[in-house]
């Protein structure tokens, strides 16, 4: 016959409870408010989507009209070519394309412009000779 072993659970008091818990709840708020991890990254998204509507808007309603009238059809939305089954309408991949060049165009341009800055900014400290 097998022996049994007698397993000895032992409940936590209500003080140590308390520790533990304030300690849980000292950790998080150090986590969220104190090192700003949560919140920094709440407001980046934030940011990062009023940039994305900037440069969704730069790209629809400045470049593409500029850009359309060398297009034979008037727009690459209308584009398509056609197949047996039906037209294969690539004109909303190309738009997309285009969109995410002149997407990353733009932040290239801000984040030179924000390098260009900093150069300054540094020449500036530097003490002249």
């Amino acid at each position: 016959m097998p022996e049994q072993s007698s397993i000895v659970i032992v409940e936590p008091t209500s003080a140590s409870r308390q520790r533990s818990m304030k300690r849980w709840l000292k950790d998080f708020s150090d986590f969220f408010f104190v090192k700003g991890n949560v919140l920094a990254l709440a407001i980046a998204v934030v940011v990062g989507d009023q940039v994305s509507a900037i440069t969704k808007s730069l790209s629809a309603d400045l470049l593409m009209p500029l850009i359309n009238p060398f297009i034979p059809q008037g727009s690459f939305k209308d584009l398509a070519i056609p197949y047996f089954g039906g037209p294969i309408a690539i004109g909303n991949l190309l738009d997309t394309f285009l969109s995410a060049f002149l997407v990353a165009w733009a932040l290239f341009m801000i984040i030179q412009a924000m390098k260009r800055i900093e150069r300054i900014g540094r020449r500036e400290d530097t003490p002249a000779d």
